[in-house]
């Protein structure tokens, strides 16, 4: 004679391996559609080369301000390939300003759009807005398959 208890139990591990039978489906399909957790931002977005080239320059406009503890130069070295960062490095010696701002000073804001891709590197334009100043854009290269930050240029100028 079975007694409630038994039955309880009975029917809880039934439904615990229906659950598990289940379950197993189901976690494989959604491994095959998630994205891996590398191509996942902080708060679970899909980074793509325009969010990187947000974050890199939201890092270091911060480091610039001196708000945080890293410096540009580390920011720099976290976003960037080495050679680019060496020919900045170049770049703020021969024009006397910050070398990825383009100027002495910070802009209060700025704006990132995707411009163009390519099979290995994506465009990625930064207009930045001055006080007082022409808003100036810079583009961004960056390298595709582990979104570095490749090259950065100002924009072609209008004849």
């Amino acid at each position: 004679m079975t007694t409630f208890r038994t039955r309880s139990r009975i029917l809880s591990c039934a439904a615990v391996a229906t659950l598990l039978a289940t379950a197993a489906p189901v976690a494989a399909a959604l491994a095959l559609t998630t994205p891996a957790p590398s191509a996942l931002g902080a708060q679970g977005e899909a980074v793509t080369p325009a969010t990187e080239v947000n974050r890199f320059f939201k890092a270091y406009r911060h480091a610039v301000l001196g708000v945080g503890t890293r410096t540009p130069e580390a920011v720099r070295t976290a976003h960037l390939t080495k050679e680019l960062d060496a020919r900045l490095t170049e770049w703020a010696a021969q024009n006397h300003a910050d070398p990825v701002l383009r100027a002495q000073n910070v802009p209060k804001d700025w704006k990132v759009r995707a411009h163009s891709t390519t099979a290995g590197t994506s465009t990625v334009v930064v207009t930045q807005i001055w006080a007082g100043a022409p808003d100036t854009q810079v583009r961004y290269t960056v390298r595709r398959s582990d979104l570095k930050i490749i090259n950065l240029t100002d924009p072609p100028r209008k004849r």
